[in-house]
């Protein structure tokens, strides 16, 4: 249901605080250069749905394409915010996505029937319920302090937020495209882990952290991209999604500072702390506490311990400047995410096999 015109324009007024500032004259340092980018007539649909509807007053230019939406800067004077357009998921790159909707609760039976049976409507209320989650995941951190975009408005397969920027109005950059100092990057790792324990404090695990999904501005990171982000009470995927997303980070920034990495294996601390139900904003992980293990895992133990110290070595050979260190360990993330996909495509192919044999 669409959102009355004056109902949208008293949000924008609330929102104008937050929006990008353009720089005096010359607008958006990213869009200067005239750009050709092929644009998707339904994505030009709903951007101009926007405009007619109030919401925003021009298109600016297009800010990137990525695995699961297209990123435009808007304008509504005289602010500049981003609107993501949700692509189709037979567009989607990212398309593997039962194990993070495991815990979203669905009310209507008749909806419930139809996610389980993969209908024409269940697949619409499925894509329905992955934009949704994203609004309802930055609206909940915004609430609890956490450094995301601030949301704007949300319509169908758009969503207008904050624009993250710099003081010049420069859109900020990925962490993966920013030059770090060793101490530098050390901070950046804490600033970065005090982000995921408020997210685990009030509930929610990113699922998909990267040195891509964080952008970073003079005062710290911004964690963005989080349609996602699932529920910790009930998804039992949340722990090992957990580990996943700061092992992904410290892998990034201990390339700069080895220790890094070792420090990202400690995730389990903090999902104990959010267990037990002492889990608190400020708490974090100690290096020197070891991980209980029973005596049945020994076996796999001895694996894992023996990869990390081979792993330990190519960080320090990569550490020295050894490039052929560099892109084995950059091999080895793609390989692991390569197993993890395919490990999730497994699994949604069993889970629909055993459905349709019940």
């Amino acid at each position: 249901m669409r959102t009355g015109r004056s109902d949208r324009t008293s949000k924008l007024r609330e929102a104008r605080d937050f929006g990008g500032r353009r720089p005096p004259g010359e607008g958006l340092l990213c869009c200067q250069a005239p750009r050709r980018v092929p644009i998707a007539r339904s994505t030009l649909a709903h951007l101009q749905a926007l405009i007619d509807d109030g919401v925003i007053d021009s298109v600016v230019c297009p800010l990137k394409s990525g695995k699961e939406a297209d990123l435009f800067v808007v304008e509504r004077a005289p602010y500049h915010y981003v609107a993501k357009v949700y692509k189709d998921r037979a567009q989607r790159s990212f398309k593997n996505d039962a194990g993070y909707r495991e815990g979203r609760g669905v009310r209507s039976g008749r909806d419930q029937r139809a996610l389980a049976k993969n209908t024409r409507y269940g697949r619409r209320l499925a894509e329905e319920h992955w934009h949704a989650a994203e609004v309802e995941a930055l609206l909940a951190l915004e609430r609890a302090g956490a450094r995301v975009p601030r949301v704007l408005a949300h319509e169908g397969r758009v969503l207008v937020m904050e624009l993250i920027a710099d003081r010049t109005g420069r859109p900020a950059p990925q962490l993966a495209q920013v030059p770090l100092s060793k101490e530098g990057a050390r901070e950046m790792y804490e600033a970065i882990l005090g982000q995921v324990v408020l997210m685990l404090c009030n509930d929610l695990v990113h699922g998909d952290l990267s040195p891509y999904n964080i952008l970073v501005r003079e005062d710290g990171p911004v964690i963005i991209d989080l349609p996602q982000a699932v529920s910790a009470a009930h998804n039992r995927q949340a722990a090992r999604l957990l580990e996943r997303d700061l092992a992904a980070v410290a892998r990034h920034l201990g390339l700069i500072d080895p220790e890094i990495r070792r420090l990202g294996r400690l995730a389990w601390q903090i999902w104990a702390e959010y267990e037990g139900g002492t889990l608190v904003p400020d708490f974090r992980p100690d290096p020197e506490r070891t991980r209980a293990a029973a005596v049945e895992d020994l076996g796999g133990l001895v694996g894992e311990l023996r990869a990390a110290a081979d792993e330990a070595d190519l960080e320090r050979r990569a550490a020295a400047g050894d490039r052929d260190a560099r892109k084995l360990l950059r091999a080895a993330d793609r390989r692991a995410a390569r197993q993890a996909r395919r490990a999730a495509e497994a699994k949604e192919a069993a889970a629909a096999a055993a459905k349709e044999a019940a």
